[in-house]
């Protein structure tokens, strides 16, 4: 049997043509994804933010209904505790038998016109009929006023005596007395819309108010309405019985204004509302205009007044821009009809603006991602090359001294066949503790980088003997070389101690002495000057040398990792040790700074804040 045909490599390869194709549908699929997703993002966030917009709206009516709710029950709250207070005084007259002196009036009602200071007045008026009135006027001069007598309210708006009526119902007691003298006396059957009220509340029984009126003791331009409870000389379930036995009326004197700016005074909304009575006769609904603004009533509202429906008398929150809610008021219903004020917080839909943004900004997010995939692909290729380099440069740098280790090593084995002096025997030593010392400052600074590249690299501070620590480090540095250099060290501080880090103050004096010292080999005569400056203000430490120096040009690569100078030759070095002292400083939020001249030597400043514990 013959061999099946098979293919070899060639039969696999890409033509430059075929590669050709194939990366331009690449990137065609490259710019295609990005521009479906864009579309995508940007629809789902138009369809999302639409929604949180209706959201949001229908948020912002809720509130402005509760708010609304809030105001309607601390106005119908009020109006309860001021009824309540007639019921009170009714019950007085009751005790009494009708017989309540003024006294006992004046004493009953004093806490209640201290603890509601939207009631205008309290006061009694019998009823007093027309056989009555000279003898009643004549008791009433004697026991109240001199000047007693019944009045009524002409046409043109004065009072004058009254005229003559089958029966009167004049106030004659009256608390607060100052302000309400016009009223001592007035006969309230004298108007309609009181003997209204009366008569209502005569033949039912129950407390009944009166549609608005204007106070004949008011001289400000607002509505009043009066509330009426009936006092009986006996029980009466009929009513022919209760008009025989009426004996005259507790009530309660109201300015509109008074009742709601009490009622809230405590509310800060901005939220302005009508007040209308909706049981009294289409011209005579309207009782006032609350501004948010100035926490006042007014009868002649700037913005023009809408005539309440029949419908209005059910609570309505169909929108933002007015919510109706309704008030009993001794059998009357009120309506208040409310609308935001101008100051009213925007109703912008914040939310879904903001839904909108994010979207947008998630969209483009994701769609320069896409489109940066290559770039990092390109990244990660640079990355890996770095890492080489840096795996090709420790192994180089470990080498040196593992060779100078095993070499020492291997001496002093041979010591015991061989008689070496103690001084080649302790140069042995020196080279072992000299390499070791270098592979442990290679491995910490490579710890140190990879950590602050994590960002798991700690900032402990603590207390420490700085002067100590730092005559530590120059002996650690100066036992590291076979040739030891002079390090002159200089502490500048009225007190030792200071809170600093001391892996990180480590790092930061041993890499900066070592440079000095191994920068400056050829100036073997010139000491190295190390000043240490312990201030209130921050610790400074000073490494000047005479060595090479550094070119100009490299000074701005002088922080950048495996970087080296020009000029260094021969010296070995990884181009580490600035790069770690400056993550150092950065991680301790200090500054460092370096003078330089090429031949001459370097000065390096390095300033750290203090720390607390």
């Amino acid at each position: 049997m013959g061999k099946k045909p098979g293919r070899n490599r060639e039969d696999v390869s890409v033509s430059p043509d075929m590669s050709h194709r194939f990366w331009a549908r690449l990137r065609s699929r490259q710019w295609w994804l990005p521009t479906l997703m864009m579309v995508i993002g940007l629809s789902s966030s138009m369809a999302i933010a639409l929604l949180v917009s209706r959201w949001e709206l229908a948020n912002d009516r809720l509130q402005f209904q509760r708010r609304t709710e809030t105001l309607t029950t601390a106005l119908q709250r009020s109006l309860n505790r001021y009824t309540d207070v007639l019921y009170a005084l009714g019950d007085l007259y009751l005790v009494k038998d009708q017989q309540v002196l003024p006294q006992e009036f004046d004493q009953f009602v004093r806490r209640s016109l201290h603890n509601y200071p939207g009631i205008q007045a309290l006061e009694w008026a019998p009823q007093v009929t027309q056989e009555q009135r000279a003898e009643f006027e004549l008791e009433m001069r004697s026991r109240i006023d001199p000047q007693f007598i019944i009045t009524e309210r002409t046409v043109d708006g004065q009072i004058t005596q009254a005229g003559a009526r089958s029966h009167y119902v004049p106030v004659t007691y009256v608390q607060p007395r100052r302000g309400n003298e016009p009223a001592l006396g007035f006969d309230l059957a004298s108007s309609e819309t009181r003997r209204s009220a009366l008569e209502s509340a005569r033949d039912t029984g129950d407390m009944t108010a009166s549609a608005r009126i204007r106070l004949v003791q008011d001289a400000k331009d607002q509505f009043g309405f009066l509330v009426f409870l009936p006092v009986y000389s006996a029980p009466s379930n009929s009513l022919e019985t209760r008009r025989q036995t009426i004996q005259g009326y507790v009530l309660g004197v109201f300015r509109v204004s008074d009742v709601v700016e009490d009622s809230l005074d405590e509310l800060s909304y901005d939220i302005n509302f009508h007040v209308y009575d909706q049981s009294a006769d289409p011209q005579q609904r309207f009782l006032g205009f609350y501004n948010a603004e100035q926490k006042a009533i007014t009868v002649n509202p700037d913005n023009p007044t809408q005539e309440p429906t029949s419908d209005w008398l059910q609570p309505q929150c169909e929108r933002l821009t007015y919510c109706v809610h309704g008030l009993t008021v001794a059998e009357r219903q009120w309506v208040i009809q409310f609308f935001p004020a101008e100051t009213y917080p925007n109703s912008l839909p914040m939310t879904a603006i903001a839904t909108l943004i994010i979207g947008v900004l998630l969209t483009g997010l994701l769609t320069l991602y896409l489109r940066r995939s290559q770039t990092e692909l390109q990244r990660t290729k640079e990355l890996s090359e770095l890492k080489l380099r840096l795996f090709s440069l420790a192994s180089h740098e470990f080498r040196t001294p593992l060779s100078t280790i095993l070499i020492s090593a291997q001496s002093l084995e041979a010591a015991a066949e061989q008689s070496l002096s103690e001084q080649q025997r302790a140069k042995a030593y020196t080279r072992i503790r000299s390499s070791a010392k270098r592979l442990h400052q290679l491995l910490t600074d490579l710890l140190t980088l990879t950590r602050a590249e994590a960002g798991k690299l700690d900032f402990s501070p603590e207390l420490i003997n700085l002067r100590q620590f730092c005559q530590r480090i120059v002996d650690d540095v100066q036992g590291s070389i076979e040739q030891p250099r002079i390090i002159k060290f200089e502490y500048c501080s009225d007190g030792d101690r200071a809170f600093a880090d001391p892996k990180l103050l480590q790092s930061i004096l041993t890499n900066l002495l070592s440079n000095a010292v191994k920068y400056s080999a050829l100036a073997s005569d010139q000491p190295i000057q190390f000043q240490v400056i312990n201030t209130s203000e921050a610790l400074e430490f000073r490494v000047s040398d005479r060595g090479i120096g550094i070119p100009p040009q490299d000074q701005a690569h002088l922080y950048d990792v495996f970087y080296r100078g020009s000029n260094v030759g021969n010296i070995s070095g990884t181009g580490l040790g600035l790069a770690v002292v400056e993550t150092c400083i950065r991680l301790y939020q200090g500054h460092l700074a370096f003078e330089s001249q090429e031949g001459q030597g370097t000065t390096f400043d390095a300033v750290l804040p203090h720390c607390n514990a």
